[in-house]
């Protein structure tokens, strides 16, 4: 036997020159208990068993305030680490209030907060955490020592209906207030300047551009002459330092930079590199710098800005400012209600085109003077950098091409009751994750970042559960590596429950902080997996980009106001569901793509199905391209509607001639592989398995009734396939039936809780393998399908009978993470947030039985609906540990004979009930007064099956 050829290449991971660490909290040795010395070294499963430090789940470190102290920093990386976190990005932020114990606040790179950072780098190295750090603080950044000129700049409008003939006079100050945006967090000292006036006519139905009205800029009254008729009045107000930054720590609060400026970005960036890099030598440094959102409210200005848009577009934008401009609101948004020029025909056509390479030029520049010199800052500085790159400034595909680490997020969100929350409505994912997933792959990167599980409402009431649910769902969407939001910096000493900026309550006092390990386990082995092994897609998916920008303008992502088409981002999890993958693809993309043997191929990825979302604009390279596709034998759907006009303004009508000749051409002589499809209505899942049977799409797995909670991803190495299910629902169980197209291969069963492997019983019959099993709510099946097949079996389990018998009367013992200890018998099984004596309760339940005579004819403990973690004592044995979905042990053998055993199971609650109920605690009463209360305990009905 070639022992090669089962071994996976770990050549990018050796090149990293990172050593392997296992997981502490790990039992190595029932690891290895039933490995065969007949068995071929296999390097990846090697890695799965003992992931490197870099693949465990990083946290996102709120430092609180600065309020530093070189003990708690050691404190609280002795606690991370113990809990299998392996990185922290070190995030000064402002702080949250609480009782600070009288704590300074250290200023951002001053010589005692740089000290601190020393001693976070020292520490983390001596432990084998990994480093990340935050550039400034907040978001976006910036700061007080920043000029006037170097601040964010929005140019908007002010506008009123006039008429002829007289003189308009306007205060100053009264247009500044018109124009002031209506924002998130406005900085109190912004910048106002009256940059230019035009008169318009109220309607136009082809272009003219409006006439330049004299005005004095430094003038306090405004007086316009109006000629005779009837006009709009369209003044332009640039607006300097508009926006501050958000949660900025002392240092690096204030007016947030001007990210369109490169001088202004270089100057920012040397600042904080001149000031702490040259302190950290001898140390280890960073991984990786930090941008967090850019939530840029709406900036849109520099002061180069007229020529950088004459040299990419070609044309002044001047004549058409006063009619793509608009007075700003939250994140960007427009504000309806303006006195605006009512545009027809081809006047509305002309103005829509300009939107499109107005809002195209903006995200150019911010990619030019921003996102590129801060990648390559953080490179000449030795380190990587990391970046959520989306939102109104950015491209959502190609903004991550220029990023060493792309970021992504996803949620949790309060909604509902328990049984509802939190993914059978909405997903945890953000529709950018798809978008930066695809865009790390096809610029050849395997670190795909996400800021995983954000939370900043049910903080108190989140279970481990729901953190692992929302971590599949991450890894479905493709990310490979979590960066937790996030682990507050808080001393002991601070009142429960500490200093609590944002996120789900990690934190040593948290209740169930103890079985974190369990989870940080599985991501680990899940992440290590993923990050080294090369993600399959057979399909591109393009989003109608150019369309919606020129009808729409840009959205607010990862949470945009509009969806166009409103379907858009369930399209790709109906492909996941229904056997096959996908990657988002762009014009760009598909431009310089190589067209061979009928797939579309960009660098390593390829794909022999692309499906365009209603898309009516496009370049006419694109078109082209397109052709060459077809040409090739690819596979082309239209959705809804076909490509039939150009974007942007200069030269459109013969490029929309030429994308329609090239379009009908292609049609003409390539009918069969080009599809028109109707756009989907309500089950996107059964929308797709149409789609797959009308246009001949082959799933490389074959799910018998998909459904969609069940979704599935698809990873190859060599040798292997490598298949993740994951089940979203988060009280319902479905069998499912997969069926492989392989003969002749074993189906393994890796287990990412404990490192194990097993083969699975499968099916072999008509070159195809298949198998059967059921997905227990919140539940994840990780299957490996190889030649290999030497090693222990899967052990079956006893079938589940109809028959039970039903346990009732226990004995309680309540201990409370106050201190206090409460008993009492029950008959029936209760929710302690039912009662007003026990809802405030948090901590371990104690539920105690006495077993009368042998267990034998039983074969499991059904503990029923569980709200918490649940442990098992059977006859003084520990039996298991259930920290999601259902809530069933299996009764060894060796206790199923003995007779009147005693069984103990104990719940870990969550703290969120006892912080409503705590009236006088300004902290949790902040997070939970409006929060319902949380059904608590073992809610049963527990039964012997």
């Amino acid at each position: 036997m070639d022992k090669n050829k089962y071994s996976f290449s770990r050549r990018s991971f050796i090149k990293s020159g990172l050593a392997l660490t296992a997981l502490p909290f790990v039992n190595s040795s029932s690891l290895f208990a039933y490995e065969d010395s007949t068995e071929v070294k296999d390097s990846l499963y090697d890695l799965f068993q003992n992931p490197p430090a870099t693949a465990r789940p990083f946290v996102r470190w709120w430092w609180n305030g600065n309020k530093l102290t070189e003990k708690e920093i050691l404190r609280e990386l002795d606690i991370m680490k113990e809990a299998g976190i392996g990185g922290v990005e070190i995030n000064p932020i402002a702080f949250p209030g609480g009782d600070d114990l009288g704590l300074p606040s250290l200023r951002w790179l001053s010589p005692e907060w740089i000290e601190m950072v020393k001693v976070a780098l020292r520490g983390a190295e001596e432990r084998g955490i990994v480093c990340d750090i935050i550039v400034g603080s907040g978001w976006p950044f910036g700061g007080e020592f920043l000029q006037t000129e170097e601040r964010s700049q929005l140019m908007t409008i002010v506008s009123y209906h006039v008429e002829g003939g007289g003189v308009k006079e306007l205060l100053a100050g009264d247009i500044f207030k018109e124009a002031a945006p209506v924002i998130h967090s406005p900085y109190d000292k912004p910048s106002y300047e009256i940059y230019s006036a035009y008169l318009a006519p109220t309607k136009l139905d082809r272009f003219i551009a409006p006439v330049e009205i004299s005005v004095d800029k430094n003038a306090d009254l405004q007086r316009i002459e109006i000629p005779e008729g009837e006009y709009i009045l369209y003044i332009l107000v640039k607006i300097s330092g508009f926006q501050a930054v958000i949660n900025g720590s002392p240092g690096a609060a204030g007016p947030v930079l001007n990210h369109f400026d490169r001088e202004a970005v270089e100057t920012f960036l040397n600042r904080m590199s001149d000031n702490l890099f040259p302190a950290l030598k001898g140390l280890k440094g960073f991984r990786a710098l930090f941008c967090d959102s850019m939530e840029l409210e709406g900036a849109n200005w520099c002061k180069d800005f007229k020529e950088q848009y004459i040299r990419r577009r070609g044309y002044d934008v001047t004549p058409y400012l006063p009619f793509i401009l608009y007075k700003v609101g939250h994140m960007g948004h427009a504000v309806e209600g303006g006195e605006v020029t009512e545009l027809t025909g081809e006047a509305k056509e002309e103005v829509a085109r300009v939107k499109h390479d107005f809002y195209v030029t903006c995200m150019e520049i911010v990619r030019d003077h921003f996102v590129k010199p801060y990648t390559a800052w953080c490179n000449k500085h030795g380190f990587q950098s990391r970046m959520q790159p989306y939102g109104r400034e950015f491209h959502p595909l190609e903004g991550s091409f220029y990023v060493d680490i792309p970021e992504c997020e996803t949620w949790l969100f309060q909604s509902g009751t328990d049984e509802e929350r939190p993914f059978t409505g909405r997903t945890a994912y953000t529709n950018v994750n798809k978008f930066v997933a695809s865009a790390t792959r096809l610029s050849g990167k395997k670190i795909i970042s996400c800021e995983e599980v954000t939370n900043t409402d049910d903080v108190f009431n989140v279970p481990l559960q729901t953190v692992k649910l929302g971590g599949d769902q991450s890894n479905l969407s493709g990310v490979t590596h979590s960066i937790l939001h996030g682990f507050n910096y808080s001393p002991i000493e601070a009142p429960f429950p500490g200093w609590v900026r944002y996120g789900t309550f990690f934190n040593e006092r948290n209740t169930w902080w103890p079985y974190f390990k369990l989870w940080s386990a599985y991501k680990t082995r899940l992440s290590i997996l993923l990050q080294e092994t090369v993600p399959y897609a057979d399909i591109a998916v393009m989003h109608p980009l150019a369309d919606m920008w020129t009808l729409h303008g840009p959205q607010r992502d990862p949470f945009p106001s509009l969806h166009y088409p409103g379907y858009q981002y369930r399209v790709w999890e109906a492909i996941h569901q229904n056997g096959c993958s996908c990657d988002y693809t762009c014009e760009s993309v598909i431009q310089q793509s190589v067209m061979k043997e009928g797939y579309l191929q960009y660098s390593s990825r390829k794909y022999h199905t692309l499906i365009l979302l209603e898309v009516e604009s496009m370049q006419p390279d694109t078109a082209k391209a397109l052709e060459r596709f077809v040409e090739g034998g690819g596979k082309l759907i239209f959705v809804a509607k076909e490509p039939y006009k150009s974007t942007g303004l200069k030269d459109y009508p013969q490029r929309d001639k030429e994308i329609c000749d090239i379009i009908s051409s292609m049609k003409h002589n390539h009918p069969s592989r080009i599809y028109h499809i109707p756009a989907p209505e309500n089950d996107m899942h059964v929308w797709f398995r149409t789609v797959q049977q009308q246009c001949d799409i082959v799933p490389y797995v074959k799910i018998e009734n998909p459904n969609p909670f069940i979704s599935q991803i698809r990873h190859i190495a060599d040798g292997k396939d490598i298949f993740f299910f994951a089940n979203c629902h988060i009280s319902k169980s479905f069998s499912l039936t997969l069926t492989f197209p392989y003969k002749g291969r074993t189906v393994w069963l890796w287990n990412p809780e404990t490192g194990e492997r097993f083969i699975y019983p499968s099916i072999s019959k008509n070159n195809s393998t298949s198998i059967s099993f059921k997905m227990e709510p919140a539940g994840s099946k990780l299957f490996i399908i190889e030649k290999y097949n030497k090693g222990k079996r899967y052990p079956e389990s006893p079938k589940e009978r109809t028959d039970y018998q039903e346990l009732k009367n226990w004995n309680v013992r309540m201990e409370h993470i106050n201190g206090s200890i409460e008993k009492r018998t029950i008959v029936e099984m209760v929710d302690w947030s039912k009662q007003k004596d026990t809802r405030s309760f948090a901590g371990n339940i104690f539920y105690e039985k006495k077993l009368e005579g042998s267990i034998s004819p039983y074969n499991y403990i059904d503990l029923g609906l569980v709200v918490g973690i649940s442990e098992v004592i059977l006859g003084g044995e520990k039996i298991g540990v259930k920290w999601y979905g259902r809530h069933l042990y299996h009764i060894p053998a060796h206790l199923s004979e003995k007779k009147g055993l005693t069984l103990q199971v104990k719940i870990t609650t969550t703290v969120g009930n006892y912080l409503k109920s705590s009236e006088d605690n300004e902290v949790g009463q902040r997070w939970t007064r409006r929060q319902q209360w949380h059904r608590m305990g073992m809610l049963g009905p527990v039964k012997l099956i």
